[in-house]
């Protein structure tokens, strides 16, 4: 192929070890060039058979993009997947993501749908500096950097009543927050109990993406301080 002048962009192979030495996120495959159970082609008679030799040659350690330091799930190990290499050179090759390719496997038809996949990162953008909500960004994520609570936050690009925001997916849900507001109505029973304090609490979703949470209360619906410091408050969906 290299001779014919044909281009060699993205190979396939299997992942066999992800224990990198290194921790840089590396893998090693056995390429379907060096592998006896894949056929060299499909559709062409002799030339479809088996690759000549028994055991099939273990790579050397595949760089990974996006680049990361740790190791990649060993869920992935016996996974098919595209690698891309450069300038056809194996040397150069790059992991690109897990494939579902039965029909390339010559001896065992039966490959499970991958249940893993390589690691990936998110862009990360500056608070105020998102790229536009909109049709055309529908389902994108992105990570806003510094925004509200001087937080990071994880935004996807959702449609909320028609309208598309950059929503932002949060590890706490809501608050309580309140105080003693004042005494139970008397009683009706002819106890002589006397009232007690109401011990009245709010309950507060801090980040919302379409607008506040509507607070509902018998003391009226003012600000009320929150456990994390000043009032709670409705932030406005990342831009």
């Amino acid at each position: 192929m290299k001779y014919a002048g044909l281009p060699r962009g993205t190979l396939r192979g299997t992942v066999v070890d992800v224990d990198d030495p290194e921790e840089r996120g590396r893998v090693r495959v056995i390429f379907d060039d060096m592998n006896p159970e894949i056929p060299q082609v499909t559709g062409a008679g002799e030339w479809s058979e088996e690759r000549i030799g028994k055991e099939p040659d273990i790579s050397h350690w595949i760089d990974v993009c996006p680049a990361f330091k740790g190791k990649q799930p060993k869920g992935l190990i016996n996974k098919r997947v595209n690698i891309v290499v450069t300038n056809g050179q194996y040397q150069y090759a790059i992991l690109d993501d897990v494939v579902c390719d039965p029909q390339n496997l010559a001896k065992d038809k039966k490959l499970d749908m991958p249940n893993n996949s390589s690691m990936t990162r998110l862009p990360i953008y500056e608070a105020g500096e998102l790229p536009p909500a909109g049709k055309e960004n529908h389902g994108c994520m992105v990570v806003e950097m510094g925004g509200p609570m001087d937080s990071d936050w994880l935004c996807v690009c959702l449609q909320r009543q028609g309208e598309y925001y950059w929503v932002r997916h949060i590890d706490m849900a809501h608050g309580h927050a309140g105080e003693n507001d004042g005494k139970q109505p008397s009683d009706s029973e002819p106890n002589n109990e006397e009232p007690v304090e109401e011990q009245a609490v709010w309950d507060y979703v801090f980040p919302t993406t379409g607008g506040e949470m509507q607070k509902y209360s018998r003391y009226g619906t003012s600000p009320r301080s929150n456990p994390f410091g000043g009032d709670a408050k409705w932030y406005e969906p990342p831009k």
